[in-house]
């Protein structure tokens, strides 16, 4: 008996081996495991968090106070929470880094409105940069509102660690554009930089790179005494995904799958997984998802727990067929599923749970 019919499905599949490969393959590229503040984001469980932190990496990067919970939890010494923390959600933060006295905790700032009823404490602040993206940061080129934002920072007390940014808005661009786009960036950013350091606030590290975009951070030559300060912030690497390999080859093995069976057969050319939205992430264009083994099927629309799949005439699996899908954007697919099957290297599977999927309960 297949030892995968024993699972109820839609059911979330990593491999160990895989993911310890990408994380290797990350390293090597970068140089360093200090050059990589990984997103764990993508992680999200502590398993995955610890092969991090066993390979080196002593930097990671957060969204939510959950995945700030989490990395600290594990022993991160060095968790960047990348989102604008206000009221509740910075006292949270900062009661964790009180939690955690020997880490180093920070948030992301961008005006001066975030930083009411904040005055020390634990945390250290982030100047949010926004490279033309246009979702949240300080545009890039604002230097005057740069440097507002970093004194109301230090006349109360806080301490500025460095700049960050994202550059998600850069990841469909063909590879020459992006080059040049993340060149102009970086020189944006440099600049900035100095204009704080020459008004007296030290900029001690700069985040910057997605999994998109990394490389060619990599690429691009920085003046004397930036490199050391740069670290990249890419976190889809760990277990990769179909936009990935797009984007990187197959130097990054998609490591997570979804598990789904066949639940109806309408058509000889039609079949439905029990694989909907609430299974697969569906936030980075079509097809949301690939069917592994299986070209002649192509993915189509999900609802809310069906996914129609589109095949061949006569090619379309029978009912109870099992099928492993790979995710488009692994990220927000770990984000459904509590737990997940993992594949250790002997082959054996135990069950893990998705510890920080969700955001913390009130």
């Amino acid at each position: 008996m297949n030892e995968w019919a024993r699972i109820r499905t839609p059911a979330l599949v990593v491999d160990q081996a895989t993911v310890e490969h990408n994380i290797d393959h990350a390293i090597a590229r970068m140089g360093s495991p200090g050059k990589w503040r990984a997103h764990v984001k993508t992680a999200r469980a502590a398993w995955a968090i610890s092969r991090l932190l066993e390979r080196g990496l002593t930097r990671l990067k957060a969204s939510t106070t959950a995945e700030l919970a989490a990395a600290l939890a594990t022993g991160a010494p060095d968790v960047l929470l990348a989102f604008p923390a206000l009221g509740p959600a910075r006292s949270r933060a900062a009661e964790l880094a009180a939690a955690h006295p020997r880490a180093r905790v920070s948030v992301l700032v961008d005006s001066i409105e975030a930083l009411d009823g904040w005055t020390g404490g634990p945390l250290g602040a982030f100047l949010d940069v926004d490279p033309g993206m246009g979702r949240t940061g300080v545009p890039v080129r604002d230097h005057a509102r740069a440097l507002d934002v970093v004194a109301a920072l230090t006349s109360r007390g806080i301490e500025l660690r460095g700049l960050h940014t994202y550059d998600g808005h850069l990841a469909d661009l063909p590879v020459d554009a992006l080059g040049d786009q993340v060149a102009e960036g970086m020189r944006e950013l440099i600049a900035l930089a100095r204009a704080l350091e020459s008004a007296g606030h030290p900029v001690r590290e700069l985040v910057t790179g997605s999994t998109s975009t990394f490389q060619a951070v990599l690429t691009h030559p920085l003046p004397c005494g930036w490199a050391e300060r740069l670290t990249l912030g890419p976190g889809t690497l760990v277990y990769s995904d179909l936009r990935t390999v797009e984007r990187l080859g197959d130097a990054f093995p998609p490591a997570a799958r979804v598990l789904a069976r066949v639940v109806s057969r309408p058509r000889t050319d039609l079949i439905t997984l029990d694989a909907g939205l609430t299974a697969i992430g569906v936030d980075a264009g079509h097809p949301h998802a690939a069917i592994l083994g299986h070209p002649e099927l192509r993915v189509g629309q999900p609802s809310q727990e069906h996914l129609i799949v589109e095949a061949r005439e006569g090619a379309a699996p029978a009912v109870g067929a099992l099928l492993w899908l790979v995710p488009r954007h692994v990220d927000t697919t770990v984000a459904q599923f509590d737990h997940m099957h993992v594949i250790g290297r002997t082959g054996d599977v135990r069950v893990e749970q998705v510890t920080a999927r969700h955001h913390e309960s009130p």
